[in-house]
């Protein structure tokens, strides 16, 4: 019997260790009231009424940086800057060689780049554990910069006539402004009390469906 008791002891010892576990959270009870996060990712551009369907989105690298505020322990909002990398799509344009009597095609490269804004709202699910995920919808003021290139600026006939000149308008470049409501998903993963890894996946819509699409990860700390 004597020898039992320290087993006893022991056994009481783990178990109550075991059950103080199962209670630790890495996000802290009394969570901060700000964070802020850096993110790399993948942005898509949907440019279907200028290029072809094989070619009608351009796909280009992004990094965003954004500072949340929690109104509660679930709605926050935020406040994002996204900055891409050029991309690219290619349009096929016609004209007539006096004499022929069926038309000449050529190539035109699109390079398209974006600075923006965002402006979310987001209701965060759960509460004081290691993983928050959130869903939400906001605006992005995006302003998009459009530089058009012609590669080459010679064509040929269907029956191997030519090369002829193109006649070619002027290169030309130009930024527009394109805000576009969007909608939002993701997570938050703790990996200490204010430390956390940042995943979400966001669309722009119009009428005509999804125009701008983005995928993102990083990290960010609370504060």
């Amino acid at each position: 019997m004597t020898g039992q008791i320290p087993i006893l002891s022991l056994a009481t010892f783990l178990f109550a260790q075991a059950a103080a576990a199962q209670g630790t959270s890495l996000a802290p009870s009394d969570p901060k009231r700000w964070d802020t996060s850096i993110t790399i990712g993948w942005l898509g551009g949907n440019k279907e009424q200028l290029a072809g369907e094989w070619n009608d989105w351009y796909d280009t690298f992004a990094t965003s940086v954004d500072v949340g505020r929690y109104w509660t322990p679930h709605f926050k909002t935020d406040l994002g800057a996204t900055f891409t990398t050029d991309g690219d799509v290619y349009s096929q344009e016609r004209f007539t060689v006096p004499g022929q009597s069926f038309p000449v095609f050529f190539s035109r490269e699109h390079r398209f780049a974006i600075r923006a804004l965002n402006l979310s709202a987001a209701y965060q699910f759960l509460e004081n554990t290691w993983v928050h995920p959130f869903a939400g919808a906001g605006v992005q003021l995006a302003w998009e910069r459009h530089r058009v290139e012609t590669p080459f600026p010679t064509a040929f006939g269907r029956d191997g006539r030519g090369p002829f000149p193109v006649p070619l308008p002027p290169d030309a470049s130009g930024t527009t402004f394109d805000p576009r409501p969007f909608v939002l998903g993701g997570a938050k993963f703790y990996v200490s009390e204010q430390g956390f890894i940042r995943t979400d996946l966001s669309a722009a819509v119009d009428g005509r469906g999804a125009t701008r699409v983005w995928w993102r990860g990083g990290g960010g700390i609370d504060f």
